[in-house]
């Protein structure tokens, strides 16, 4: 009897021990959820593909959706496409052989395309001759340097290439290093620097009719006028790099509506460049300089430094560092040869 009293409350004890245990288990368990809600961010926790995005700069790029021109075999874009959702091209397909096909995005402007590939909007216009406006979701070939796309014809060679388009053949081979099987199975070359054929014949303006202002334009550099005329009623002057170059006329530096302020870039073979715009119309450019010391909006006197002379651009050739001066809406006052 005293047995069975005293394994009763041995039990009660051991029984209490365990439902404590399981009290306290339940407790821990519900705090650590109302915990997870008070503190969380609103919503369910990221998963493996939100946290694969963040890494990439916060856009997910799901591994099944390749990226496809619309108009063409599907290509994967290439890994600077795809590097987060502030990047202008992630819309941006590489063809190979220096060529991209971009998708045109609301507000583009051949101009701000143009800048953005470093290239003139001209380029871009003659690589795409069907399309006359911009519209979203249509596509563009770009191509990696200012100039003409060619497609090749049987018979071709890189001699009459070069000759047709005044354009250096070496520079053909730099920039289409598969020229060769081009030239045999047929297909695109960028030709750098070039312009369309009947565009490069009306480059050249005939200066008979133009004004001739005299004594209006000084000398912009000293040096060595070539004083051959060539496109856009232009003269190359040759000196060292770094020679100071002077406006030839008063006037106010302006931008041009292809190349923005000429401060940076290629800009059609220009490289860095001032433009005036004088007083009585006419306007004059400064090519290949090594550095810009006016910005858009000064007006500088005849004589006044606007800059030093380089070899940015397209100065392949003779004349090395040089000076390329162009006057629209007059004659050229330094031409020695027509």
């Amino acid at each position: 009897m005293l047995k069975t009293t005293s394994f009763w409350p041995l039990l009660f004890a051991v029984l209490l021990v365990i439902l404590s245990g399981v009290a306290l288990s339940l407790s821990r368990g519900a705090g650590t959820y109302e915990k997870s809600s008070a503190w969380s961010s609103g919503g369910p926790m990221a998963g493996p593909e939100l946290e694969q995005s963040a890494a990439q700069g916060g856009t997910v790029y799901p591994g099944s959706d390749d990226v496809s021109s619309g108009d063409g075999p599907d290509i994967l874009a290439e890994n600077s496409a795809v590097s987060g959702a502030s990047d202008p091209l992630t819309n941006l397909i590489s063809l190979g052989d220096g060529l991209k096909r971009y998708k045109i995005k609301k507000g583009d402007t051949f101009t701000n395309i143009a800048t953005r590939f470093n290239i003139s909007a001209d380029t871009i216009k003659w690589a795409n001759p069907g399309i006359v406006s911009l519209k979203p979701g249509e596509t563009l070939v770009i191509l990696s340097v200012s100039g003409v796309l060619y497609n090749v014809s049987k018979g071709d060679s890189m001699d009459n290439i070069g000759s047709r388009y005044q354009t250096d053949i070496g520079l053909i081979k730099t920039y289409n290093p598969n020229y060769q099987k081009t030239l045999s199975d047929g297909g695109y070359l960028i030709l750098p620097f070039a312009k369309p054929v009947s565009s490069r014949v009306s480059a050249v303006p005939t200066t008979a009719n133009l004004p001739d202002l005299k004594n209006y334009f000084s000398l912009p550099a000293i040096g060595w006028n070539w004083g051959q005329l060539h496109n856009y009623n232009a003269v190359d002057i040759a000196n060292q790099c770094g020679t100071p170059v002077q406006a030839a006329a008063e006037g106010l530096v302006v931008s041009d509506e292809n190349f923005g302020d000429g401060s940076s870039g290629w800009n059609d073979g220009y490289g860095i460049f001032v433009l005036l715009e004088h007083p009585n119309g006419a306007k004059t450019r400064y090519g290949h300089l090594d550095k810009v010391i006016v910005k858009v909006g000064d007006y500088v006197t005849r004589g006044e430094e606007i800059g030093v002379m380089g070899n940015t651009g397209n100065t392949h050739g003779p004349t090395g560092c040089h000076l390329h001066f162009e006057v629209y809406g007059a004659k050229n006052p330094f031409a020695v040869s027509k």
